[in-house]
């Protein structure tokens, strides 16, 4: 009776304590995502973000959303926004490296944009940001 006790206690206290922390080490890399199939111009002036090399934009669709980078003048990546340590948190770009990297404001593990949303060394988690496809074609870009 008192050892059952004593387990019942400490599976409270561990049950009790995963759930206050955020962004635990995710060893598991199955982020939820969402639907994501849409097409934009990112030339016009309604996505001036994306007007110039380097530039970024957050858009909707995904789980919390995505956020879609031009590497060159006809090549762009978009990756879920969703921490894949913490499914609660959006990452967002860095104000220090501009849109080279992505980082979740509660864990700070940063994802480097030009190595396919890869984290970098001793954050939170080593699975990569979700990337989602796409291609860009007459001045057309589908995310997908």
């Amino acid at each position: 009776m008192v050892i059952s006790r004593y387990f019942f206690f400490a599976f409270l206290l561990f049950s009790v304590g995963s759930l206050m922390q955020s962004c635990r080490h995710a060893e598991n890399c199955s982020v939820p995502i969402g639907i994501t199939n849409f097409e934009i111009e990112p030339n016009s002036s309604y996505y001036s973000g994306l007007n110039n090399v380097g530039g970024y934009m957050y858009l909707t669709g995904g789980h919390r959303g995505v956020v879609v980078v031009r590497l060159s003048l006809d090549q762009f990546v978009a990756f879920e926004r969703t921490c894949p340590a913490d499914s609660t948190t959006a990452v967002e770009v860095t104000s220090d490296w501009g849109s080279s990297l992505l980082e979740c404001p509660v864990c700070h593990t940063c994802f480097i944009v030009n190595a396919d949303g890869m984290p970098m060394e001793g954050g939170a988690t080593s699975c990569p940001l979700y990337e989602y496809s796409t291609s860009y074609s007459g001045g057309v870009l589908w995310v997908y």
